[in-house]
């Protein structure tokens, strides 16, 4: 018998930070921010202490990389679905793709959320006291925003969103939307149907972005 291929140092060290982002998922979910420390994320993981800074530099660093994770996974599991449905998401009217995107992404609260989604959620509310600063987060959010805005402008371009519509603002609007209802799904999932207002947050986007229909 031959014996089994060992693992380069890149993949270790890829192995290590999945495991690290995967435990600071799970105690942020649990517990918040401030009750995660770098100390504890090490301990969940199975790790020394000091890994945790060893491979993100600073909590604010993992937390930077944590939520980009989550944004990565969302625009995977978007791709999936639009796959299932036999759809490109980049040859779709840009209105279409923006509210799939934001319907796949409320799927991932319906049931058991994977804890980097709750990880997020959880990190977007701990940015909201003033004297609460979390850099990375607000950075993030950003960045989400401005892919969003792209998005309408796209869709006026293409013709299927309204023109009259500031990108900025219809982007602000879908993603408070989003987010608003993420957060509810994953606090309480007994409120009403999840599917049902999935499709009305994407049929509300269509409504109030899109172009009307003449006959």
């Amino acid at each position: 018998m031959t014996a089994p291929a060992r693992r380069t140092q890149a993949e270790r060290r890829s192995a290590s930070e999945r495991a690290l982002l995967r435990a600071a998922a799970e105690l942020i979910a649990e517990r918040g921010i401030e009750r995660t420390s770098l100390r504890s994320i090490g301990a969940r993981a199975g790790a020394s202490r000091a890994m945790p800074a060893y491979h993100f530099g600073s909590k604010d660093g993992l937390i930077a990389q944590l939520a980009r994770q989550g944004h990565e996974l969302t625009m995977a599991a978007t791709a999936d679905a639009v796959a299932r449905d036999e759809h490109d998401l980049e040859s779709m009217p840009m209105l279409d793709a923006l509210s799939t995107i934001i319907e796949t992404y409320l799927e991932v609260f319906t049931g058991d959320a994977p804890p980097e989604e709750r990880a997020v959620v959880v990190m977007w509310g701990a940015t909201f006291p003033s004297e609460s600063p979390l850099p990375a987060m607000v950075d993030s959010d950003r960045n989400t925003h401005r892919e969003l805005t792209e998005i309408v402008r796209l869709g006026q371009d293409d013709g299927s969103v309204r023109r009259d519509v500031d990108a900025a603002v219809g982007a602000t609007m879908v993603m408070g939307l989003a987010r608003g209802v993420a957060a509810l799904l994953l606090t309480h999932d007994d409120l009403a149907d999840a599917r049902a207002v999935r499709a009305l947050a994407g049929e509300t986007i269509r409504a109030a972005l899109g172009v009307e229909q003449t006959d």
